[in-house]
């Protein structure tokens, strides 16, 4: 869950053209700390959670929302439609499941 939650904060934080000094100045930690939080490395405490979605200016629960993880089905329809689209995009996942000794 670490990591999932770095990848979202990261994400939101990007989308706010902040960087990590800045909004680790905001929260009031050390840049080596929220580093290691959008690493996947450790995990802010509630009271920086609060003060994250604060100043990011999203709800607490927006923060866990990983909306980048979908369900095997959206990925395999995302992939379908990918492949029949593409050529190039077919010919890349063949040599990938190729790769990886599934096709």
């Amino acid at each position: 869950m670490k990591k999932q939650f770095g990848k979202r904060l990261r994400e939101i934080r990007l989308r706010h053209n902040l960087t990590q000094e800045k909004l680790s100045e905001l929260i009031g930690i050390k840049p080596e700390n929220y580093s290691r939080i959008e690493n996947g490395l450790s995990f802010p405490k509630p009271e920086n959670i609060e003060k994250i979605s604060s100043i990011l200016n999203v709800e607490v629960f927006e923060l866990f929302q990983f909306e980048f993880l979908k369900s095997s089905k959206e990925i395999k329809e995302a992939i379908f439609s990918a492949v029949e689209k593409d050529d190039d995009a077919a010919i890349m996942v063949y040599k990938f499941l190729k790769s990886i000794g599934k096709a």
